[in-house]
């Protein structure tokens, strides 16, 4: 046997393996992650919003989680049979993006009206504002 019948040594399957699955494993945990980071804003939105489609008032406000000073009255002004969008009969999330470490922005189509609404969501406490971003 001469050098140039001499066959390189094989290459282990074994060795890359781990690499692989590991990589593929940090992808698909980034990609979860980006889909659900605003999970939880979102269930607290469609939770608000499912309250006022029951026309459950006390409970939407107590979950609006408002400052003292938009009383009671002023959110049945906003979100009452009378308000800007009537009763609420339906309503579609449409996507989320995070304003900062704090809030998330919520986007919202309710009674598929024009143009859709874009609510804050407090991470922490889970209230909601009128956006103004």
């Amino acid at each position: 046997m001469t050098l140039l019948d001499a066959k390189p040594p094989a290459r282990s399957i074994k060795v890359w393996k781990p690499v692989v699955v590991g990589l593929g494993v940090v992808i698909v945990a980034a990609a979860l992650y980006v889909v659900f980071r605003d999970y939880p804003e979102e269930r607290a939105v469609t939770r608000f919003l499912s309250t006022l489609e029951r026309s459950d008032y006390r409970e939407a406000y107590r979950l609006w989680q408002p400052a003292p000073s938009y009383t009671y009255e002023n959110f049945l002004h906003d979100w009452g049979d009378q308000g800007d969008y009537g009763r609420i009969r339906e309503f579609k999330i449409l996507g989320s993006r995070s304003k900062g470490s704090a809030t998330v922005i919520v986007t919202v189509r309710i009674n598929n009206e024009d143009p859709p609404l874009d609510l804050i969501v407090d991470r922490k406490t889970k209230g909601l504002a009128y956006s103004v971003f």
